[in-house]
């Protein structure tokens, strides 16, 4: 950055000519968080196992920025999946400096209600899911000698909380996966991070309605909204976090 010019320096954004990855980008947080990285200058590849209308949707707002977008029908739970999406980021921009495990499901149920297959699922979409696609971009970072990866909590992960014992359980591991990886990638100048939101999303929505059947009404939360969110995620994503690492960060209303 040194040869660049003052005036122009100050025009370029935190994530400028860095090329992201986000899961679950079709909607709610994966789409907030893939705004702000194309408005910080990166260039994203959003992917999302279904609903490929609203993938493309995203594609253009991010292309409407003036920076460059792929939108990727991708499965995490299918390594062959997450290996073709990170090769067509390579082919595409030849680097990947920032990951986002965001994709998730929800289904909430008292716990004896749980099934073997619902367990499964969850378990899988969000543990396995992180595990794949993190796993599939450690040796281009390594290569690049720099990378950010970003996982997704819950605080129910921490405090517990009712219906979502599958939920939680991925969740925990997910926090569990990050500090160890961030010890073992850290000589490699890659950085692990979690972030824990309160988010206002449809998944919310749903845990919400189903706790109101069967806990009656709630007190009103101050759920964040998605776009509130996005700044903890271009913080960790950036130089300003060069040398945060391992760390879980709850972002909620007071």
């Amino acid at each position: 950055m040194a040869d660049v010019p003052d005036g122009l320096l100050a025009m370029m954004g935190k994530l400028e000519g860095q090329v992201a990855i986000v899961t679950g980008g079709s909607r709610g947080i994966g789409r907030a968080v893939a705004l702000a990285f194309a408005r910080e200058g990166a260039c994203v590849a959003v992917a999302a196992a279904h609903d490929q209308v609203a993938l493309r949707d995203v594609e253009r707002e991010i292309s409407s920025l003036q920076s460059q977008a792929l939108a990727v029908l991708a499965d995490v739970t299918r390594r062959a999946d997450i290996d073709q999406l990170v090769r067509m980021v390579v082919d595409r921009w030849g680097r990947v400096d920032v990951l986002v495990n965001n994709a998730g499901i929800i289904r909430p149920a008292p716990l004896e209600a749980i099934t073997e297959n619902q367990w499964d699922e969850v378990i899988a979409v969000h543990l396995k899911g992180c595990f794949n696609c993190t796993q599939a971009v450690i040796p281009i970072m390594k290569r690049q000698r720099r990378g950010k990866i970003i996982n997704v909590a819950a605080p129910s992960a921490l405090r517990g909380s009712f219906g979502v014992a599958d939920y939680a359980a991925a969740k925990g591991g997910i926090i569990a996966f990050t500090r160890n990886a961030a010890n073992e990638l850290k000589r490699h100048n890659i950085q692990v991070n979690c972030i824990s939101p309160v988010a206002d999303t449809r998944m919310t929505e749903v845990l919400t309605s189903f706790r109101r059947q069967h806990l009656g009404e709630l007190p009103a939360h101050g759920f964040v909204p998605p776009e509130a969110l996005a700044f903890v995620f271009v913080f960790f994503a950036s130089s300003d976090s060069d040398y945060v690492t391992g760390q879980v960060l709850e972002v909620s209303r007071p």
